[in-house]
């Protein structure tokens, strides 16, 4: 798990307190139903997916940057290449695995609610 989350960068860190914040308040969201609290998680899912796309970005400017500064992974780029995307692509599986778990406490709590007639 240390290893899926260093692979990701610093971009982990936020995207993980962003992937908290909105977790924890799905799941009051959950246990009683608040329209500002849906609000919070709708402004939240937002950031999480501007921080997923920042981090996939990075990460593959990062890969970019490394292979055309190294002479040995300009002769055989691929292996280079490959490792970095799938590094990159811890950033995406985080910040989509916390907005699923996030989204479904926030259907728990759509379906409580009560109905107005």
């Amino acid at each position: 798990m240390l290893d899926f989350f260093r692979a990701g960068g610093f971009n982990m860190v936020p995207l993980t307190v962003l992937g908290v914040a909105m977790v924890v308040t799905a799941i009051k969201f959950a246990r009683g139903a608040d329209p500002q609290r849906l609000a919070l998680i709708r402004a939240l899912t937002i950031a999480i997916a501007f921080c997923t796309i920042i981090g996939v970005a990075a990460g593959l400017a990062s890969t970019a940057h490394y292979v055309v500064e190294h002479e040995e992974a300009l002769k055989d780029p691929l292996p280079y290449l490959l490792q970095g995307f799938a590094e990159t692509m811890t950033n995406v599986i985080l910040g989509g695995a916390l907005a699923v778990i996030a989204w479904i406490l926030v259907a728990v709590g759509v379906r409580r609610m009560p109905k107005d007639t």
